[in-house]
């Protein structure tokens, strides 16, 4: 079988008809050009060129393998300077982080940079920092964590999120301040057992008999919409929309749920497509 390359070297002299602009082109020095031609007349016992006064032309046999080849490679060609320009960058972050916090960035990012691939991969914090110190990620977007898994990995803080109760707009808790005597025997829906905000709730209202629900962000809002029950959330992520679609208000609360901090975490492999996004956030949250 004849090596692509041979054929791609081929095309090029015949279309420049000179070597030298051949091996310009190409980026391969006039010597190794023409041992290429060389070496593909011997495997197809053809002769492909004429020598003339200012370059090459070529022989009968050489026109009838240039009309096969130049649009196939040209083709090829242009594919692989596609490639060659596009570039990627893999993000890590938890669904509703990166939809509802970076998702108009990210969306400013595509517009302006259609040639960068953007991929994102949804994982826990723990895991997405040890992807990133593999450099399986290239940046990751998260509530902040403990400074110990870090080693290495720097942290951008961009703000706060700030973690909220919320009831069907029918039920007696909409109308209440709810507090840590009367929160108690009350069934509250939860993100993840071991996110932050459930930790916190734990702490506060320790000795409390709490009935505390693990369910995802849809289900604790379809939950508290029947109003039985309460929903712990993260208010930047509920959309607006939400609050009309499932009749559901933000309730009082002397309980202090506290704010959550959040940012970027990146490491030392930042190379310039990747730079101007962290530039983008870094602008956005006036940082």
């Amino acid at each position: 079988m004849i090596d692509f390359e041979l054929y791609r070297i081929f095309v090029a002299v015949a279309k420049e008809e000179n070597i030298t602009k051949a091996s310009e082109k190409l980026n391969i020095s006039q010597p190794a050009v023409t041992k290429q031609i060389k070496n593909l007349e011997n495997q197809l016992s053809l002769k492909l060129f004429e020598r003339k006064s200012k370059g090459l032309s070529l022989t009968l046999d050489g026109k009838k393998l240039y009309e096969k080849l130049k649009n196939p490679i040209e083709e090829m060609n242009r594919i692989d300077g596609q490639v060659g320009k596009e570039k990627s960058i893999n993000i890590g972050t938890h669904n509703h982080m990166g939809s509802c916090i970076f998702g108009n960035m990210i969306n400013e990012y595509c517009l302006k940079y259609p040639n960068v691939n953007l991929n994102l991969i949804c994982e826990e914090t723990p895991e997405m920092i040890k992807m990133l110190k593999n450099k399986e990620l290239d940046i990751v977007f998260s509530k902040k964590h403990n400074e110990d898994i870090l080693n290495g990995i720097k942290y951008i803080k961009l703000g706060y999120l700030h973690d909220i109760i919320i009831a069907s707009k029918e039920s007696t808790f909409a109308h209440q301040e709810l507090t840590l005597e009367n929160i108690e025997n009350q069934i509250i829906y939860t993100p993840r057992t071991y996110a932050q905000v459930v930790s916190r709730i734990k702490e506060l209202t320790l000795g409390k008999n709490l009935k505390l629900r693990n369910s995802s962000y849809k289900t604790i809002l379809e939950l508290a919409s029947s109003g039985k029950a309460l929903g712990l959330i993260t208010r930047e992520y509920v959309d607006i929309n939400d609050y009309k679609k499932f009749n559901l208000v933000e309730v009082k609360t002397t309980i202090e749920l506290g704010a959550v901090e959040f940012g970027i975490y990146i490491n030392s492999n930042i190379f310039k497509e990747l730079n101007v996004l962290i530039k983008l956030i870094k602008e956005h949250f006036k940082v």
